[in-house]
């Protein structure tokens, strides 16, 4: 009986086996291919990637470059007391002046021949109007480096400051900076200070020269 059905089952069987090699031979393209395409999306994050997160990190510092180009001309000024009420430019402009007069100890003659472009106050917060920061955008870079130097001899403690205006993610370093200078032993600290410089990040601290 089993005789009968014996060419029916081999050929069932071939036909098995068939089915088996090209199932096997399908599984072998489908990891070839799986393989193939694995060496792309290698290929794709060693090489395009970075290419790509490398002309975006280049076209970021050149437009944060442009930003803080375009602010050279400012300073930023802290603790110049004003009015609690809507402060008028021209008010403003003449709080700074004496500022830079009585506090900064430049001459009188010389303030009265700078030129400003622009002088108003940030917003601040609600308790400490009087005292917003001001933001001064001057006509001459050698008044504006006059104004920065002498700003830079305040004391510290003085409740006064005057730093140059750059864009926020360079400010925010600038902080950074500075915290980790006050983290450093009074020894230490006087043996750097924070600079500023004209390629990217802009701000570093530096060793100060020995005298």
């Amino acid at each position: 009986m089993l005789c009968k059905f014996a060419p029916q089952i081999r050929g069932d069987v071939e036909f098995l086996k068939t089915e088996v090699k090209v199932l096997r031979d399908n599984v072998e393209n489908l990891e070839s291919h799986a393989k193939l395409m694995d060496d792309s999306i290698k290929d794709i994050h060693n090489t395009l990637l970075p290419d790509i997160e490398e002309k975006i990190s280049t076209e970021e510092k050149e437009r944060l470059k442009l930003e803080y180009w375009g602010r050279k001309w400012n300073l930023v000024v802290s603790g110049v007391r004003g009015t609690p009420l809507a402060e008028m430019p021209k008010a403003t402009d003449l709080y700074v002046r004496h500022f830079f007069e009585k506090t900064l100890e430049i001459p009188k003659e010389r303030i009265e021949k700078m030129l400003f472009q622009a002088v108003h106050r940030l917003p601040g917060k609600e308790g400490d109007k009087e005292k917003r920061k001001i933001i001064v955008r001057f006509n001459s870079l050698i008044d504006r480096d006059d104004v920065l130097a002498a700003g830079m001899k305040l004391q510290r403690g003085s409740g006064y400051s005057v730093v140059p205006d750059v864009p926020p993610s360079v400010a925010k370093l600038r902080f950074n900076l500075l915290n980790e200078r006050r983290a450093l032993s009074s020894s230490e600290q006087r043996k750097v200070h924070l600079v500023y410089i004209k390629e990217y990040p802009f701000v570093m601290l530096k060793k100060k020269r020995s005298s």
